[in-house]
């Protein structure tokens, strides 16, 4: 959970909990877009408003340049 690692880095509060919920996430929603991959991260390890801006920045600073594989 390098993502909630670096989250937590930036001062984001990230509990057990919520990396958890993150994989269980991905799993159940494999993410075929950048869009998807926010969404999912965002929902299961955001819990604070003011932790909104922290996981804006770390979202674009790890997966602004990441390409996500698409099964044809």
């Amino acid at each position: 959970m390098a993502f909630a690692h670096r989250l937590r880095q930036a001062g984001a509060v990230v509990s057990f909990p919520c990396m958890e919920a993150f994989t269980r996430g991905l799993t159940v929603c494999p993410p075929a877009s950048r869009s998807s991959l926010y969404w999912v991260a965002r929902v299961s390890l955001v819990q604070r408003w003011a932790d909104l801006p922290v996981f804006d920045a770390v979202f674009a600073a790890v997966f602004s340049e990441a390409v996500l594989p698409v099964d044809p």
